[in-house]
């Protein structure tokens, strides 16, 4: 009967810090595309009204990292900017709360997703 309790004990713990991890990697997901939306909002106007539409890497950049400063859970791992679309890598970390206890103590969820910026509707 122990035996089998401590296998419960432990499957529930596999479960319930999985589920935690798949949550924070959804969430991760979700931030790196709403920062790579925030750095494709950087037109570069010159190259627009030239007719070249451009982003402004340097602008780019400081939208990302604004954006992205008002979610301290997670960290900006990599930020390309090529022609008119931003690639942004973001990466967090997951506390383990049950499996703390077998001596895992977290697990970090990187995601990485791209955005392309539109000069029309």
């Amino acid at each position: 009967m122990t035996v089998l309790f401590a296998g419960a004990l432990l499957l529930a713990a596999l479960i319930f810090d999985a589920g935690r991890a798949l949550d924070a990697a959804g969430h991760a997901s979700d931030l790196a595309a709403a920062t790579a939306r925030a750095g494709a909002q950087a037109l570069d106007e010159t190259a627009l009204r030239a007719g070249a539409p451009a982003l402004d890497p340097t602008e780019a950049a400081a939208n990302a990292h604004l954006y992205l400063a008002r979610h301290p859970e997670a960290t900006l791992t990599a930020l390309t900017v090529d022609g008119l679309t931003v690639t942004v890598t973001v990466t967090t970390r997951v506390d383990y709360q049950l499996l703390d206890t077998l001596g895992l103590d977290h697990a970090t969820v990187t995601q990485t997703r791209s955005a392309r910026a539109t000069s029309g509707p």
